[in-house]
């Protein structure tokens, strides 16, 4: 089968489910960095392994929902997995 009849033949399968393409990258919280203004939230800093030491260090706002709906914080220390996706969009 001519590579254009495989590409095809993935596109009429319906039982797959189409996902952007994505990574997860283990990571610690490295510290907590509090709110300057009480509108804004605190922020917690990542530290991913593996990229460029340039881009290891990724900031969030420490706002995040459990499996319930509760709202939960990261703690310094912390072991975390960043997943990254990205937009089939754009």
């Amino acid at each position: 089968m001519a590579r254009s009849g495989r590409i095809a033949g993935l596109n009429l399968d319906t039982s797959r489910t189409p996902e952007p393409p994505s990574i997860v990258l283990p990571g610690t919280v490295d510290k907590i960095i509090p709110s300057p203004r009480r509108s804004q939230p605190e922020k917690a800093q990542i530290a991913v392994d593996g990229p460029d030491r340039r881009y290891r260090d990724l900031r969030i706002e420490n706002v995040l929902t459990d499996e319930h709906g509760d709202d939960v914080k990261l703690k310094k220390g912390a072991h975390v997995e960043v997943t990254v996706t990205s937009d089939p969009t754009k």
